[in-house]
């Protein structure tokens, strides 16, 4: 969540400094010569945006990296039935869905009211 409200602002200051920088460009006239002082401020705004969409873009490629490897990771699954009779089973962490998964072999399986469950990470 956290993460979501840092990547908002910084899109938003993105923008802001965007629109900064074409109000400046255009609010200047035509006949004025740029000094040296404004072309250095002018570019370091430049730098500065293009330095905040490549920090954008690196964040939201490290979420997405780190989610793929959240959601694909194995999860050791042993199901208690009943009777008391223990059967495990691996899974990845993303085919399961609240009291069926599907495990790395390809077998669906669906659990009862009465079997219970323990997921561990190896």
């Amino acid at each position: 969540m956290l993460i979501k409200i840092l990547f908002t602002l910084l899109v938003i200051v993105g923008v802001l400094l965007f629109f900064r920088n074409k109000s400046e460009i255009k609010a200047k006239p035509d006949t004025e010569k740029t000094t040296k002082a404004s072309a250095t401020r002018s570019l370091s705004t430049r730098t500065i945006s293009y330095l905040m969409l490549a920090v954008l873009i690196a964040i939201s490629a490290l979420i997405f990296v780190l989610n793929h490897h959240d959601e694909n990771r194995i999860v050791n699954i042993r199901v208690i039935a009943d009777s008391g009779t223990l059967t495990d089973y691996q899974a990845r962490h993303k085919t399961i869905k609240g009291r069926q998964f599907e495990t790395l072999d390809g077998k669906l399986i669906t659990l009862g009211e009465s079997d219970r469950i323990e997921m561990v990470t190896p």
